[in-house]
């Protein structure tokens, strides 16, 4: 195979493994969050009360309409939102004009015949009394919900463009991170394994070949995602390299409790924050300590605590920002507000707290 053929190939992986890594926008947002029910909720009831307001004044503020017409607008708004949620996979592989006139077609269809259904119903359907459609009434409201659509996916095109620049700009910053990571961890990881060579030479050829796994995994994209068993195993590695160096002043506590090894985690998301216990912690004690790692499975959440005990003198500033800004980055971006990135320093310990959803992992998918 020739040099191009081979960069080609090269491409080709690496876009095809992005594509899979960057979660997918849909043109419809998620219309099922406590957040959009409740303004939806609101616009319906604003939009009922104007209609009220515009048919029979303030002075003789109909009650009986504004209930009547607020059951319609609420009727309307909820209705095509759950319709819309339940097309919104369907929208995900269309450009957002396709999926923006679909959207429009659909709902316009949805308040059709909520209005047939209500002028039926107004007109004593259920008492079985002939009624006939009244086209002008149904015609008036589909101009004024056109109107009102047309300005709703307008602000949903918005919405979505806002959305894709801000997972540019925080898929960036993340990369960013990521990148000033690497080296860091290299020019670390390298000085442990250069202690070795002389007074261990077997502990570091094992040294090098848990280096190779742990870089191979580090030179990922940071949104990378892999199986809680194989982030553990990275973690185990590195541990493995640094307690060669460190001997007995470094100990370690696992401890992991009802976690599947199926569970999906983000690619290294513990080893930079161990790296952190150990390099502004266990290393500048002359007695060493204990790295405990604390890893829960409860109520659909995992749980995961590291805990390492510092000099109090000690600065952690550059070198944990630096790992917790980007692991606080991945959390934010692939669980959103479900995840939560806690640090604290008392009774000299410094606690990194980290909450995330569970996830099943599925290879060649993003979570």
């Amino acid at each position: 195979m020739s040099r191009w053929q081979s960069k080609a190939q090269l491409n080709s992986q690496r876009t095809t493994r992005e594509q899979q890594q960057e979660p997918q926008l849909s043109f419809i947002g998620n219309l099922s969050s406590p957040y959009a029910l409740l303004l939806m909720v609101l616009l319906a009831s604003l939009l009922a009360i104007m209609f009220t307001l515009l048919k029979s004044g303030l002075q003789n503020f109909d009650w009986v309409l504004l209930g009547m017409s607020g059951m319609f607008t609420i009727w309307c708004v909820l209705g095509a939102a759950a319709i819309l949620q339940s097309l919104k996979s369907v929208f995900t592989n269309m450009s957002a004009a396709v999926a923006a006139g679909i959207s429009f077609m659909v709902c316009l269809a949805w308040v059709a015949c909520v209005t047939v259904l209500g002028q039926w119903f107004a007109n004593g359907g259920l008492r079985d009394n002939v009624w006939l459609l009244d086209g002008w009434a149904l015609a008036d409201t589909l101009v004024v919900a056109s109107v009102l659509l047309g300005v709703g996916m307008r602000y949903a095109y918005l919405s979505l463009q806002y959305r894709l620049r801000e997972q540019s700009s925080l898929y960036a910053r993340l990369e960013a991170l990521h990148a000033r990571i690497r080296p860091h961890f290299l020019f670390n990881t390298l000085n442990s394994i250069s202690s070795l060579i002389s007074a261990a030479p077997e502990k570091a050829e094992q040294a090098v070949e848990d280096l190779a796994a742990l870089f191979r995994a580090n030179l990922q994209s940071g949104m990378s995602v892999v199986r809680w068993a194989d982030e553990r195993d990275l973690c185990e590695r590195y541990l493995r390299i640094e307690r060669a160096r460190l001997a007995d002043r470094l100990q370690v506590d696992w401890q992991d409790t009802g976690i599947d090894d199926d569970v999906a985690v983000p690619s290294l998301l513990l080893q930079p924050l161990i790296e952190n216990a150990i390099a502004h912690g266990i290393q500048l004690l002359q007695a060493g300590g204990v790295v405990t790692i604390r890893a829960v499975a409860s109520d659909g959440m995992i749980n995961i605590e590291i805990q390492n005990p510092v000099l109090v003198s000690s600065d952690l500033g550059v070198g944990n920002g630096m790992a917790s800004d980007n692991v606080r980055l991945r959390l934010q971006t692939l669980f959103g507000d479900e995840a939560s990135f806690k640090c604290q320093l008392s009774e000299g310990y410094y606690r990194v707290n980290l909450v995330f959803p569970i996830k099943k992992f599925s290879p060649g998918h993003s979570l």
